[in-house]
């Protein structure tokens, strides 16, 4: 009776303790569903118009609006412009900060230190960010110098000129079309094949900062014969500067227009760095067999009587490449500027019987280099299926995975979690169930059993992370890519932080210890995931937002940087610079396609692995130290560059009249943590055959492609670095420096990979002359 009676009043317990549990619940609930959301009131009280938000203090200063993005669009964790509109009633100075998530689930708030307003009207400041998840909101803060302070929320259509602005997955091709017209039927039809393109038709909508531009793989500046647009363009010389000096860091550029455009293109006009040379007249066309004949176009373009005149702009050739041309009439001439590309077309592209041709579409893409999308329809190529086993579908994913990986750190892969997650689950159901049956009919030891459970799998964990170390590592590929013939310097640092403790950092980057001059232009900004991989920038489960935000100051200093414990973040800076000293001589002559001359290494650094690619060649010339002179000789060992990049060999089947002959590659192997392996294919990547080769994208960081450079005739050199002797303290403090304020001192590991590339001016052998444009127009008719 004794134990019936225990087991009745156990049960009775428990069954009240659950109905009490239940009836508490049911009361929470209903309580909850009673109460008003705030969330949704806070929605609905932001206005849809231009002004968007609700001024938290009446100041004199008035945050009136905000537009993010470049013609609407924008990619995750690339350089993106905000531009607020700010009111003030009178002359102040103060400070503005745009606050918006980053790519590991916090706020970022990036300020510009010292921003002045003449007062009386409205003037727009433009803030580069870095988003790192799809954009719903943003924050913009002013604090002035006299103390007067706003903070305005943007939502919705509030972000753009009336619409929500876009985000482009990193792997898409991203295209930017400057000009007058609507194209957006074609712009369209375009993105139906896997590429996006957005158009810019005001001037004044154009940043004001070169780094705006590295989102777009290509950019097209086509301003036709409209006078406004001319106009605008010559009364804004600091957008002008942002284009030219985003060329000269890498960036390309198709330039196209009437005859009215011929005063920008004169010596000391805002496009002289986009003409080819001085324009000397112009010859009307007749026909256009050259462009059909580029295009392989089934029909032909067709002029009626009403339309103007196509015109060719006649230019004495400095320099540059002729592509295509219609008898002895240049019509697309591509040259380099600085590490850039300029594709000058002589004639209107934007011209009616261009624009209604069926072949257009084509002839732009081949302007761009996009070429591929038209071959990849009629292949029908199956897409990519890297993500399904790595996470990634850009090379630019595939250089972060390659960050991960810390020497002396053990890596635990996600499938050994996984597995011990399922044994630790099924220690503590099924097992802890089973032996809890052995001990007691009713398996009340189960409130012994499941807590040992958990502080043995506890010890077990921590024991296992202790063998990670309490040293601070970074992992850090550094690129740097030279000029020779202009002199411009652009460098690009990826580095990844991993930190045994949790701690905020102040992150900053420093060259002045190995770059003579020190660069003045130096942009500091994180490092995400790109894709819908785990942790990827665009995966829908990356939402989570932690509160506070730590600070970006002037694009040059982290402030408060946090990390988690045993935990990695990842880092990105990106520079440029004209150099005095240059670091090679170099005296390069082309005979017959084979390259000729000289290479002095007037550096202190020493190259190893050095391979310089010229044409269809790749030269290996191992190791150059300082001082040392390589010459080229009758014989020099070279290699195909396809051959070189993606193995290219040729295999023979048979013998005798059954002999045969087949072509075979390696497969590029996306799961490679090689870095000098991925910088290869990130520097060369349409020359060993884009993404039919590799089967990733490479859409993230396009202007690390110095393919365009070999293809306007440069020769480009690729080398490793090793730092002098006696400058090894020197180079362990080149790159991304932490500092915590709470140490003096903090104990670090940093192994870093330095590549360097040089483009090299190739000139013709003695005997031969450059090209020059020379015209007769009666041969045209």
């Amino acid at each position: 009776m004794m134990h019936r009676f225990r087991s009745w009043h156990y049960r009775t317990k428990y069954g009240i303790c659950c109905r009490l549990t239940r009836v508490v619940e049911f009361g929470l609930g209903l309580l909850l569903l009673c109460m008003p959301s705030g969330t949704a009131e806070a929605a609905q009280s932001v206005p849809r118009n231009h002004v968007a938000g609700q001024q938290a203090v009446q100041v004199p200063v008035e945050v009136v609006a905000c537009r993010v993005g470049v013609g609407g669009v924008y990619k995750l964790g690339l350089w993106t412009p905000v531009t607020v509109t700010l009111r003030s009633s009178r002359e102040t100075t103060g400070r503005v900060a745009v606050v918006v998530p980053d790519g590991f689930g916090n706020l970022c708030s990036y300020e510009l230190t010292n921003v002045s307003l003449r007062g009386g009207h409205d003037e727009q400041v433009e803030v580069l960010v870095q988003i790192g998840q799809t954009l719903t909101s943003l924050e913009v803060r002013w604090k002035g110098e006299d103390g007067s302070n706003a903070v305005t929320t943007f939502r919705g259509k509030a972000l753009g000129n009336g619409e929500v602005p876009l985000v482009v997955p990193a792997h898409v091709p991203l295209f930017l079309w400057i000009g007058p017209g609507d194209l957006g039927r074609f712009f369209r039809d375009w993105t139906r094949r896997g590429n996006h393109w957005c158009q810019v038709t005001t001037v004044g909508q154009l940043p004001q900062n070169w780094l705006a531009y590295q989102t777009f793989r290509a950019v097209v500046l086509c301003t036709g014969d409209d006078a406004r647009f001319i106009q605008e363009l010559t009364d804004s010389p600091q957008i002008v500067e942002a284009l030219r000096r985003w060329v000269e860091a890498g960036g390309k550029i198709v330039f196209s227009g009437g005859p009215k455009v011929r005063p920008l293109l004169e010596k000391g006009g805002p496009l002289s760095w986009a003409a080819p040379g001085p324009v000397v007249g112009g010859i009307t066309l007749r026909r256009t067999t050259g462009l059909e004949s580029l295009v392989k176009a089934t029909r032909p373009v067709i002029l009626r009587r009403s339309d103007v005149p196509i015109v060719a702009h006649q230019f004495k050739l400095k320099d540059g490449l002729i592509a295509v041309r219609e008898g002895n009439v240049p019509l697309v001439i591509r040259r380099a500027v600085g590490l850039g590309t300029v594709v000058t077309t002589t004639i209107d592209v934007s011209h009616r019987a261009l624009v209604e041709w069926p072949q257009w579409d084509r002839l732009v893409a081949w302007l761009v280099g996009n070429e591929e999308v038209f071959l990849e329809d009629e292949a029908n190529v199956a897409p990519s299926r890297a993500l399904m086993h790595y996470g990634y579908t850009d090379l630019a994913g595939q250089l972060r995975a390659a960050l991960e990986v810390f020497p002396g750190v053990p890596f635990v892969p996600f499938a050994w979690v996984a597995g011990l997650t399922v044994v630790y689950l099924a220690i503590i159901g099924p097992l802890d169930y089973w032996l809890c049956g052995l001990l007691g009919k009713h398996r009340r030891w189960t409130w012994v059993t499941f807590p040992l459970l958990i502080l043995l799998t506890g010890f077990v964990g921590i024991v296992l992370a202790s063998r990670k170390g309490d040293i601070l590592h970074l992992r850090q590929v550094v690129c740097v890519d030279v000029d020779l013939t202009s002199g411009t310097l652009r460098g690009n640092c990826w580095t990844n932080v991993y930190s045994p403790q949790p701690a905020a950092y102040r992150a900053r980057f420093q060259t002045d210890r190995v770059l003579n001059p020190a660069p003045s232009d130096v942009k500091l900004g994180w490092l995400g995931i790109p894709g819908h991989g785990l942790g990827g920038m665009e995966s829908p489960a990356n939402v989570m937002l932690l509160p506070g935000a730590y600070l970006n100051e002037d694009g040059h200093v982290f402030r408060e940087l946090p990390i988690g414990q045993w935990a990695t973040r990842a880092v990105w800076a990106v520079w440029t610079q004209q150099i005095r000293e240059l670091p090679l001589d170099c005296r390069l002559t082309d005979r017959d396609g084979t390259l000729r001359g000289q290479i002095v290494n007037r550096s202190p650094f020493t190259l190893e692995e050095c391979v310089i690619v010229y044409g269809n060649w790749a030269y290996p010339i191992g190791t150059l130290e300082p001082g040392r002179v390589w010459e080229t000789g009758i014989g020099e060992d070279r290699r195909e560059l396809r051959s070189w990049l993606n193995g290219l060999h040729v295999l023979f089947e048979g013998q005798g009249p059954q002999l045969q002959t087949r072509q075979q590659v390696q497969p590029y192997d996306q799961a490679s943590r090689d870095v000098a392996y991925i910088m290869r294919m990130m520097g060369f990547y349409q020359a060993a055959g884009g993404k039919a080769y590799s089967q990733l994208s490479h859409e993230y960081w396009p202007s690390l492609d110095l393919t365009d450079a070999v293809l306007n005739g440069k020769a480009v050199l690729v080398g490793r670095i090793q730092p002098p002797a006696g400058a090894e303290r020197q180079w362990t403090e080149f790159g991304v420096t932490l500092e915590n304020e709470d140490e003096d001192h903090i104990s670090m590991r940093r192994n870093s990979d330095v590549f360097w590339r040089f483009v090299l001016p190739v000139l013709p052998h003695q005997g031969e002359t450059a090209a020059v444009q020379t015209a007769d127009s009666e041969k045209n008719e």
